[in-house]
């Protein structure tokens, strides 16, 4: 039976996904609370509804249990005192302790978790906002019936958390000495380079366009919230944008969504730094990733 939203990529599906993203957007104005922004749920929505993500809806309960999980673990954690360095890394291993448990591969699942530290939530609304979204998206799988493609294969997992965990402790380390630590995660970068490491037959020029979307969708985040006042108008021309620009790229790219609305719940005075942070920090990981898989896999299977 085929999905009620037709073909991927269609302009149904685009729109049931920004209606979802606009209307978490509205339901912060309302209640005056920007915590209640989460910038994976864009992610989330894009990747399940418009681009079904096969590693992402395989196990459609994941999509509800893990990002709920996580979040819980990382604003527990962000109420700890402790450096932001060292809360960072315990959420990050306490995730990808959990994504190895469950066998998952669903990075989104990162970024909820790391979110609350990054932006220093201490609203439970911040909460129920992940559960509340993240059960609508596990309900729209099943309402338009969205299924992984045929051709999809079934989800083989494979740690690869000690590389991500090594990663991540140098751009800490290097964060903190270097006086920009409110930097330290960019959770859509870190989604990505997840995801990247799991797939090593990645060219190097899709890699190079991945870290010069990210680039972009941060730019174009910075630019609408620092000249549009209204945070609805703000939103849907960011992710036409993005829209655009990821045709424009040949990319199917769902953490740039994530990217372009960071900036809206993110402080004023760290948005003139952001789109530069994002290009040195998707950078380190993307070109790092790459070198390390070179030498571990110097002939891998081209599926990219």
């Amino acid at each position: 039976m085929k999905s009620l939203l037709g073909n991927k990529e269609s302009f149904l599906s685009y729109s049931i996904a920004f209606l979802l993203i606009l209307i978490m957007i509205a339901t912060a104005i309302f209640f005056k609370d920007k915590e209640i922004i989460l910038p994976e749920i864009a992610a989330l929505s894009v990747g399940i509804i418009t681009f079904r993500e096969n590693k992402w809806i395989q196990r459609p309960i994941h999509i509800f249990l893990l990002p709920s999980i996580t979040a819980i673990l990382g604003f527990g954690i962000n109420f700890l005192p402790i450096i932001l360095s060292l809360k960072l890394m315990l959420v990050l291993i306490g995730m990808l302790a959990f994504l190895r448990i469950f066998k998952s591969q669903l990075a989104p699942a990162l970024a909820t978790g790391l979110l609350p530290i990054v932006t220093n939530a201490h609203s439970f609304l911040f909460l129920i906002a992940i559960i509340f979204f993240v059960l609508l998206l596990y309900f729209a799988i099943k309402l338009f019936n969205i299924k992984p493609t045929e051709n999809s294969v079934p989800i083989i997992y494979e740690s690869h958390n000690r590389w991500l965990i090594g990663l991540c402790l140098i751009w800490f380390l290097v964060c903190y000495f270097s006086g920009f630590i409110y930097f330290s995660a960019i959770p859509p970068v870190i989604v990505v380079a997840f995801e990247s490491l799991n797939n090593p037959a990645l060219k190097l020029k899709i890699r190079a366009k991945r870290i010069l979307t990210l680039f972009i969708a941060s730019l174009i985040g910075c630019l609408t919230i620092n000249y549009i006042d209204n945070l609805l108008i703000a939103g849907l021309i960011d992710l036409i944008a993005v829209t655009l620009l990821l045709k424009l790229m040949n990319l199917r790219l769902p953490p740039a969504f994530a990217m372009v609305i960071l900036p809206m719940i993110l402080p004023e005075k760290s948005l003139e730094y952001l789109p530069f942070a994002t290009l040195i920090m998707s950078t380190f990981f993307m070109l790092s990733i790459y070198f390390i898989q070179k030498k571990s896999y110097p002939k891998p299977i081209d599926f990219s």
